[in-house]
């Protein structure tokens, strides 16, 4: 009987004395990754003063053909303070070209284009007037861009207000989309 004792006391001896270097799940730290957002984004800083659609046409191909993939539409509420607009694009997508559409409210006054910011995966690249002319150009039948102030000025055929919109410069916007991927 004493061999039992003594082997049950030992036992439980081992037991507290084993464990009381052993941290509870609660006080262990959390090692977090940072995981990078791999979708593309483009973030546009703009005036728009009243309620309205801007849309960002893409490619894939190095083209300034807009019409093989859908744009990416973003409704905007009026402020005649500056507003972020962010465009997300689905997976996989890496375009070569952009073209920013801005708006089709027929009573929309003058837009004011300030920057554009382009992310992929922990990258960014920043441009802000007035080198946004080294990349885009205004659709010269549907508005004019004033690069130092950044005004997007539509223009208006037979009486009805176009919807102003900015290409590319093609090799310049094409190298600086490369340098994020």
């Amino acid at each position: 009987m004493k061999a039992k004792i003594v082997l049950f006391v030992t036992l439980i001896s081992t037991l507290l004395i084993g464990c009381k270097d052993e941290k509870s799940v609660d006080s262990l730290e959390v090692v977090q990754q940072e995981v990078l957002d791999d979708n593309f984004k483009i973030t546009l800083d703009v005036i728009v003063k009243k309620d309205d659609n801007l849309s960002l046409y893409y490619t894939e191909d190095g083209s300034i053909d807009f019409s093989n993939a859908p744009p990416i539409w973003i409704g905007v509420k009026g402020s005649d303070g500056s507003q972020r607009v962010i465009f997300s694009f689905p997976k996989e997508v890496r375009p070569t070209q952009l073209r920013l559409d801005f708006g089709m409210n027929e009573e929309q006054p003058d837009v004011v284009f300030e920057n554009i910011t382009m992310e992929y995966m922990g990258q960014s690249r920043v441009i802000a007037r007035p080198e946004l002319v080294s990349f885009f150009r205004a659709d010269d039948s549907k508005c004019s861009f004033d690069h130092v102030t950044g005004v997007i000025k539509a223009l208006a055929k037979d009486g009805k207000r176009q919807y102003p919109s900015l290409y590319p410069h093609e090799s310049a916007l094409a190298a600086e989309l490369a340098k994020l991927f």
